[in-house]
């Protein structure tokens, strides 16, 4: 066994602890941003993360006015049912009434991360005309905890609201619809745009809601590189699944919508022939969500390992 010195394991150890001191205020520099994103908690749907929509049907002594709000956060913003709050407002922007809560009204509410494209749905019911004393209402401020700035919906025509009398009332009922899986026959998948980065190509896939009515992409698709244009006919194994945050989340995709993935091919020149064994793919067969279909792209990929990797399903056209 090699001995050194006293001093020259003293200098040793100095040195050692320098460069470790080192690290650790390169690592707080490093990742104190990433940090501070992480901590960072999911904003409150409304101003700025929803947008909104409005309908009026009347009924025997009033009328109802349904708003939807469908998220456009990427990738979610939360939504509490008992602690969103609604008031009337007249044309001059003055409130007319209390602000209305679903019953029973909880603080402590749970919050639903609203994912891009779904919806939460309030229905406002207010009696009019019914031993009442009524205002004229055209629109109506949503608020909730955590949002400094409500959101306002207006309404197609005014609406009369009790405001005193015996029957001095309004409430709201609330929901967050569901929406089904996209099935096969409704996504029509193709490619997007390219990317390269450190010796990986990146190819977005494209999934397009080529229905009529709304469905949900969700999680990682799988992906298998194909020897031909025939979805069985795989060649090599399937590409990796990459759990990246921000990725993977639901997106509802209404009519003509589109949500996306990226597909990474690594370049077969990164491993021996021997070790890869490579191979020419002219297509690739996925299955996101249930729905299966077939995209056409030509790339080398090894048959003896993975080379080939995939991400989960964003909002938008780009993969990333």
């Amino acid at each position: 066994m090699t001995t050194y010195p006293l001093g020259a394991r003293r200098a040793a150890r100095s040195l050692a602890a320098l460069a470790a001191l080192v690290m650790f205020v390169t690592g707080l520099v490093t990742l104190s941003p990433g940090a501070r994103a992480s901590a960072a908690a999911t904003p409150a749907c409304l101003a700025g993360h929803v947008n909104a929509t409005s309908s009026l049907s009347s009924r025997p002594g009033g009328t109802t006015a349904q708003l939807v709000f469908s998220s456009t956060a990427s990738p979610s913003c939360l939504w509490s049912v008992n602690a969103t709050g609604y008031q009337w407002l007249s044309a001059s922007g003055v409130a007319i009434g209390p602000v209305i809560y679903q019953l029973p009204r909880t603080l402590s509410a749970r919050w639903t991360p609203l994912y891009f494209g779904f919806q939460a749905v309030a229905r406002l019911s207010t009696m009019a005309g019914v031993q009442c004393t009524t205002k004229s209402a055209t629109s109506v401020r949503v608020g909730a905890p955590g949002v400094t700035t409500p959101y306002v919906v207006a309404l197609a025509r005014a609406v009369a609201v009790c405001v005193g009398g015996t029957t001095a009332w309004s409430s709201v009922t609330t929901a967050l619809p569901t929406t089904p899986r996209c099935r096969s026959a409704q996504l029509a998948m193709s490619l997007g745009g390219t990317n390269g980065a450190a010796g990986t190509t990146y190819h977005a896939l494209i999934f397009r809601n080529a229905s009529s009515s709304a469905c949900v992409v969700t999680g990682i698709p799988t992906v298998h590189p194909l020897r031909s244009l025939a979805i069985g006919d795989y060649l090599g194994p399937r590409a990796r699944p990459d759990s990246v945050a921000g990725f993977g989340y639901p997106v509802r995709l209404v009519p003509g919508a589109k949500a996306s993935v990226a597909f990474g091919v690594a370049t077969t020149g990164n491993w021996s022939a021997a070790t890869c064994a490579p191979a020419r793919a002219v297509a690739v067969s996925v299955t996101v969500s249930g729905a299966r279909g077939m995209i056409p792209l030509a790339f080398s990929t090894c048959t003896k390992l993975v080379s080939t990797s995939i991400r989960g399903v964003v909002a938008g056209v780009n993969g990333l």
